[in-house]
């Protein structure tokens, strides 16, 4: 907090009394504006116009209270600008303690030194922003003040506006390009300590003004916490949701302990924090310096919450028996909502326990597994539909689902915008003689078509009609066995015959055969590295950051890299 001490010492300039002193009588009729007073105490020979009477100038006394004609009169009789009280403060700092923009401008005119500090090494500015006189801010900016100065404790003005909650403030000098790395004694810079002090206001104006220097976000402390972690402890909710929203925060970054947010606020039981970290993908399973992962902090404090509840009420009969209330246990529900969001009920910390070791509460312990089993066949039904997903979209423009079937092959791969592209199935590399567009289901006429018939090869049926035919509408040909929509989109793909031809050769040609056959092979494994894998027709001359390579032609059209499935981030023309 800071002490201004400039107002109790004036008081007594404003006291009419007079003793008789000549500097008395001057800096008194300085402080309360009496021009004529002035005037005639200036013409007596050999008066020394910087005197001071109770510590203070009469430029001092003048500046603080407003009385602009004075100032010039005094300015005019070569009045120093830059002479000190007993506490440090010049005529700038006494004018921006009394709210007088109209002096500190005629000041700044006269050459004083707007930059000067007192001896809590503060600036007239931070004088200004801690009294919260925006005017006088501005002018003092405007004319060329500092605004990153440090005082005494190390802040900055912007500091002091944050600690104000002065967004107005925040604004002003952030236009004026205040510098928010900036750290105090205690190693907080301006994010830093808008999360330490909960600020949302002046946090939402700091990161609309760093969308260059991002990594500011995530700048750590001497301790190894960042603002999301800070915020976490303290729970502040809203400093959280701007930070990961608008700030794009490392959600998973760890102090020198190993701690991430979610760590931080599992501790302290901030309940609605740790909804939010879990909601925004949190790595929940993620281990302090001690081994131990968010769970195993959370029962650790259900235990201690229910023992304390022994030694508050004494009762041990029905310790952890008592399930009714569990809604109302931030540890409970913390726990609760871990388990939901994936923790491992495995994990073992360094002494070896894991995190139902920590909890003597059996019911508890029933509810958490119960909640895992849910979590797990909910995540497999998840990745199930992952999979399926991605193995119906085209292979090539990844936008579209793949509805064309390579004849005579019988894979999917691609859809109908892409088909004409490719010369060779993607997947198993043979030559594409015809290209069907799969059709909607011949007996319903609502789905696509999603089953193949063996063994005439005909795909006309979704999955719900294919069981109700026993022959093939087409060709009336009886059905012997179905091949999937999956089956038929994945490389190993064996439920359709490929035709083979066997050769009969005199015995006396078999070894140069073979030779001639093996060099075939080797040219053709060459072709195929330098040829692009998708038309089979053009040379690879454009590359990814993963490794592999198309043309031009086909690598323009492409968002993920067709072997290996990464998304493309750059891509790298090869000139020959």
């Amino acid at each position: 907090m800071k002490f201004f001490l400039l107002s109790p010492m004036l008081k007594k300039l404003l006291d009419l009394q007079i003793t008789g002193d000549f500097y008395e009588e001057f800096v008194k009729a300085s402080a309360i504006g009496d021009r004529k007073r002035i005037e005639k105490l200036l013409k007596r020979p050999n008066i020394d116009i910087n005197g001071s009477f109770a510590g203070h100038t009469a430029l001092q006394a003048a500046a603080q209270n407003g009385h602009i004609q004075i100032i010039r009169l005094l300015i005019q009789h070569n009045a120093s600008l830059e002479i000190e009280d007993k506490d440090g403060d010049r005529a700038i700092h006494h004018a921006a303690f009394g709210n007088e923009a109209e002096v500190l401008e005629l000041l700044a005119q006269a050459g004083a030194d707007l930059n000067a500090r007192n001896k809590r090494r503060q600036t007239a500015l931070h004088i200004g922003v801690c009294k919260g006189h925006v005017d006088v801010c501005r002018i003092l900016l405007s004319n060329g003040a500092h605004p990153g100065i440090q005082d005494s404790d190390g802040d900055t003005p912007l500091h002091d506006a944050i600690s104000k909650r002065r967004d107005d403030l925040v604004n002003i000098l952030l236009e004026y390009n205040a510098d928010i790395s900036t750290c105090n004694n205690n190693g907080f810079n301006s994010i830093q300590y808008s999360a330490l002090r909960g600020n949302s206001s002046a946090m939402e104006l700091i990161l609309s003004k760093i969308q260059n220097r991002q990594w500011l976000v995530d700048e750590k402390k001497d301790d190894g916490f960042t603002a999301l972690h800070l915020s976490a402890l303290n729970d502040h909710y809203l400093i959280i949701e701007l930070l990961l929203t608008k700030g794009n925060a490392s959600i998973n970054a760890q102090t020198n302990n190993l701690q991430t947010a979610l760590h931080l606020a599992v501790s302290r039981q901030h309940l609605q924090i740790v909804n939010l970290l879990c909601s925004k993908n949190a790595n929940i399973n993620l281990v302090d310096k001690d081994g131990d992962t968010c769970l195993h902090e959370a029962l650790r404090h259900h235990t201690f919450s229910q023992l304390q509840n022994v030694e508050k009420h004494g009762k041990t009969m029905n310790l952890f028996k008592n399930t009714n209330d569990y809604d109302k246990q931030p540890s409970a529900a913390i726990a609760c909502t871990l388990v939901t969001y994936g923790a491992d009920l495995s994990v073992r910390n360094k002494q070896n326990q894991i995190p139902f070791d920590l909890c003597p509460d059996s019911h508890l312990c029933r509810i958490l597994k119960q909640k895992h089993r849910e979590y797990r066949q909910e995540y497999d039904k998840n990745q199930s539909l992952l999979q399926t997903s991605s193995s119906i979209e085209c292979l090539i423009c990844s936008d579209n689902k793949r509805d064309i079937l390579f004849q005579p092959c019988s894979h999917i791969v691609t859809c109908h915008s892409c088909a004409n592209r490719v010369k060779k199935c993607l997947l198993c590399k043979e030559n594409i003689q015809t290209r069907i567009r799969i059709e909607q289901c011949k007996l319903c006429s609502q789905r696509q078509a999603s089953v193949m018939y063996k063994p005439c090869g005909h795909l006309i049926a979704c999955d719900e009609c294919s069981s109700l035919m026993k022959k093939c509408l087409i060709c009336r040909v009886p059905i012997d066995s179905i091949v999937s929509f999956q089956e038929l989109c994945s490389e190993n793909n064996t439920n359709v015959p490929v035709k083979s031809e066997i050769v009969t050769l005199p015995i006396n040609n078999v070894n140069e055969t073979t030779t001639v056959a093996r060099l075939q092979q080797q040219l053709d494994e060459i072709r195929e590295q330098v040829h692009c894998p998708i038309c089979m027709d053009r040379l690879k001359n454009m590359v990814f950051l993963c490794g592999h390579g198309l043309c031009q032609s086909c690598g323009d059209r492409v968002q993920e890299c067709p072997i290996c499935r990464k998304q493309i981030e750059k891509s790298i023309i090869l000139y020959t």
